[in-house]
């Protein structure tokens, strides 16, 4: 677990802003390739996610959900990769990564139509 947090610590300090930007303003990847983060702190934003998930492969999308009235996190987001290794290797190595008092839940996004009956 602190292999991954030393990648990202140095993959962050490489990331400009203007690539930021350009990740932040795509959308969601083929199917098998996005990921739901879950019990991410508060203070997090789509920068920290973004920054938290690009040794995993070329991100896409990386946003997180805030609550329009409070504009506070929601505690959860999701990351779009371009492929679905990159998905799946985000999820081997951060699901249950700890940040501070909280522990990461990592996984696959359902398709939209898993729950809808046939």
């Amino acid at each position: 677990m602190q292999q991954q947090a030393a990648l990202v610590a140095a993959h962050s300090a490489y990331l400009s802003p203007m690539a930021t930007m350009a990740v932040q303003m795509q959308h969601m990847g083929p199917e098998g390739c996005n990921i739901f983060i879950y019990h991410l702190p508060q203070e997090f934003a789509d920068t920290e996610i973004l920054q938290m998930f690009l040794p995993f492969g070329n991100v896409i999308s990386a946003k997180v959900f805030v609550d329009r009235a409070t504009n506070q996190s929601k505690c959860f987001g999701f990351v779009s990769f371009d492929n679905p290794a990159s998905a799946q290797a985000a999820i081997q190595a951060m699901n249950g990564f700890q940040i501070g008092m909280k522990r990461l839940k990592v996984q696959l996004k359902r398709p939209k139509d898993a729950n809808r009956p046939y």
